[in-house]
């Protein structure tokens, strides 16, 4: 009996040893799997810390993280593929010049463009809400690069072309932007008072500066910051922002107008009836009293007096991709007075006399010189400007010496296999521009129009390599005096 139940305990306790055993080892497969999994989290985590993430107005965007690009531990915007994402269109070449040249790019919406070219540090806008469209530009941190044969640019200038707020954390590797559109609607409902709705484009530009547009129950316009702190009162009838100063043009009460800066401080009194900056770098501005016009600095100094008819050039009528229309070559204003032109320079020093009847000469009022002729005002290699006195044209350039006397019938340029070439005629003859500057002009000092005959012989004879200008320069010349058969260009 003893010896049965010591036989029992026996066995009990083997079969304890065995179901420990057991245990140990479910144990240990559980402690493995468990590791296993922490491990597997561990991972999953670390491809998700390490994977860029980018939100659009809160939105996780997952297309986006493929465009963009990483290089030298910086990000860089393809700026056409990236234009998309924030409902912009784009296209190669440069606005309106309907080229295919992809060494240059513009990115546009319904309210303004943005045009960048290859090796450049600016970017140009273009407010496509006001009908005098000036140029503005701004400089940004990179020069536009090629990646991949995509232009590219920096987030600095993704911000300024598609007016964007864009950041990067480098510890939660996320890209987070914010369109303009989205906080347009953010502030409105922020601030009871926002005014960015019912206003222009350019004010709305101002929340990227961290800046709101108010109106109070009069509908009398102040500034705000996104904090709802006071910069300019809600005392003036009209305010525009001035995004490349990141100022305000401001008309009071009185319909006068000046500017404010951002930080409220006074930069050009409220004293006319017009204002506008023409050059952010020199601090000049367009100003109009009783129909003159006139130019100042930022200091409210005179550089040229009210008492001109018209200041700046009508770039609509000209293709020669003006940078800015009041000061051409970022040297000379043009003036005009009584129906007559002159330039000064920007400090206020008379260029030339005011005694040009016109400046430029338009194809169509000056007959046809081939149909891919086009209107010219400026002969770039030497900054020559075209003149006009008693019906014929001359060429000036930025320091208002002459080149060319007024003794030609027409200037025009024609752009051929992407290149071109600045044409002047006589009565009877064609010569190239700058073939004609470089051979006579440079080296024997003006001429008159007893040159021009004796000298462009040669000239001619050269240009027809061009089997295109020569067609066109012949056809030209069977006409009577290069005037009867006008053709718009």
């Amino acid at each position: 009996m003893d010896d049965f139940i010591g036989g029992n305990n026996y066995e009990n306790k083997e079969e304890q040893a065995k179901t420990k055993k057991i245990m140990a080892i479910i144990g240990v497969i559980l402690v493995v799997l468990l590791v296993a999994c922490i491990s597997l989290i561990g991972v999953i985590y670390y491809i998700q810390s390490t994977e860029l993430k980018v939100n659009i107005d809160g939105q996780a965007n997952t297309d986006l993280k493929d465009v963009l690009i990483f290089e030298e531990g910086k990000i860089y915007v393809p700026i056409r593929d990236f234009s998309k994402f924030v409902n912009y269109q784009s296209s190669n070449g440069g606005y309106k010049q309907y080229t295919e040249d992809t060494t240059k790019c513009y990115v546009e919406n319904a309210n303004e463009v943005a045009t960048f070219s290859l090796g450049s540090n600016k970017i140009y806008k273009v407010l496509l809400e006001d009908n005098n469209a000036d140029m503005e530009y701004y400089e940004i941190d990179e020069p536009i690069k090629m990646i991949n044969n995509k232009l590219c640019t920096t987030i600095d200038g993704a911000e300024i072309a598609f007016n964007i707020a864009m950041s990067y954390s480098n510890k939660e590797n996320t890209i987070t932007i914010y369109t303009l559109p989205y906080l347009v609607d953010y502030y409105t409902a922020k601030f009871q008072n926002a005014a960015i709705k019912d206003t222009s484009f350019s004010n709305q530009k101002a929340l990227l500066y961290n800046m709101i547009v108010v109106k109070n129950s009069e509908g009398h316009y102040g500034v705000y910051n996104v904090n709802g702190n006071e910069i300019l009162g809600t005392k003036y009838s009209k305010i525009k922002f001035i995004e490349s100063t990141q100022e305000f043009i401001v008309t009071t009460l009185e319909n006068k107008m000046g500017i404010m800066l951002y930080d409220a401080t006074t930069k050009i009194s409220p004293d006319y009836d017009d204002i506008k900056q023409i050059d952010k770098d020199s601090g000049l501005y367009l100003v109009k009293n009783n129909n003159k016009y006139g130019v100042i600095n930022s200091n409210q100094s005179i550089v040229v007096y009210l008492e001109y008819d018209q200041i700046g050039i009508d770039i609509s009528m000209y293709n020669d991709n003006i940078e800015n229309q009041y000061l051409l070559y970022n040297k000379c204003i043009p003036v005009r007075q009584n129906n007559k032109w002159g330039f000064f320079d920007k400090t206020g020093r008379k260029l030339t006399e005011i005694i040009y009847d016109d400046i430029g000469c338009k194809v169509t009022s000056n007959g046809s010189n081939g149909k891919n002729a086009n209107n010219i005002l400026l002969v770039p290699k030497y900054e020559g400007i075209v003149v006009k006195s008693n019906n014929l044209y001359g060429l000036i350039d930025s320091d208002g010496k002459e080149l060319i006397q007024n003794v030609l019938t027409s200037f025009y340029y024609i752009t051929s296999s992407g290149e071109t070439t600045y044409y002047m005629t006589t009565e009877t003859q064609q010569l190239n521009v700058i073939e004609y500057i470089e051979k006579y002009v440079k080296n024997n000092g003006n001429t008159n129009e007893g040159e021009l005959n004796n000298n462009q012989s040669e000239l001619t004879n050269q240009e027809n390599s061009n089997s295109e200008v020569n067609n066109n320069v012949q056809n030209a010349e069977n006409n009577e005096k290069l005037g009867n058969n006008t053709e718009d260009t």
